[in-house]
C-alpha cells in the first residue's frame, strides 16, 4: 500500500515517452503551443528492476507554464522509458518532484530506477523513479533540488 502524497509537491516535470522525438516535438508544440526546445541527449549508467547498464536517449526540453516538459525518445539499454512504450506506448510516464534528499521519500514505494551516474553532495542517487504505477497510473521522479533547479534554468534559458 502506498502512503499518501504530501499536499505540497514541488513538480518541476513531466515526461514523455516517445517512438520518434522530431515527430514528438512538432506533435507537441502544435497541440500544446510548446516553442523554444532544448535539445540533450543523456548517455548514463543506470538501474531498472534487477539490471543495471548502460543508457542512452535522445531527449528534448520545452518550457510549459511554471514546469517544463521532457520527451523522451529511447535510445540503447533497458529502462522505464523504453518499458512504457514497449508496453503502454507514447505518453506520459512520469512527473518529476524536486527535493531536498532523494533518500527522503514521500511515498511508501520501491526505487524502480535509478541513474547510478547523478549524486547528491553525499554520494547517494541524485534522480530515481518510484514504483507508482499501479497506484497513480505513473512513476514519481524524485529529483535532488539542486539538480531539478539548474535542468529547469537551462531549459528556460535563450536558446543555445
Amino acid at each position: 500500500m502506498i502512503a499518501r502524497l504530501p499536499a505540497a509537491l514541488d513538480i518541476y516535470q513531466i515526461g514523455v515517452v516517445v517512438a520518434d522525438l522530431d515527430a514528438g516535438m512538432a506533435r507537441y508544440g502544435a497541440l500544446l503551443g510548446l516553442s523554444n526546445w532544448k535539445r540533450m541527449d543523456t548517455d548514463y549508467v543506470g538501474r531498472y528492476r534487477d539490471s543495471q547498464g548502460r543508457i542512452a536517449n535522445r531527449n528534448a526540453f520545452a518550457p510549459w507554464g511554471a514546469i517544463h516538459l521532457e520527451m523522451i525518445e529511447p535510445g540503447v539499454g533497458d529502462g522505464n522509458a523504453k518499458e512504457w512504450l514497449r508496453t503502454r506506448g507514447e505518453g506520459i510516464f512520469h512527473v518529476g518532484v524536486a527535493t531536498d534528499d532523494v533518500r527522503d521519500r514521500p511515498l511508501e514505494a520501491d526505487v524502480i530506477f535509478e541513474v547510478l551516474s547523478q549524486r547528491q553532495p553525499d554520494g547517494s542517487t541524485a534522480i530515481v523513479h518510484l514504483d507508482t504505477v499501479t497506484a497513480l497510473g505513473f512513476f514519481v521522479e524524485l529529483t535532488w533540488r539542486p539538480m531539478a533547479q539548474r535542468l529547469d534554468d537551462w531549459v528556460r534559458s535563450a536558446i543555445d
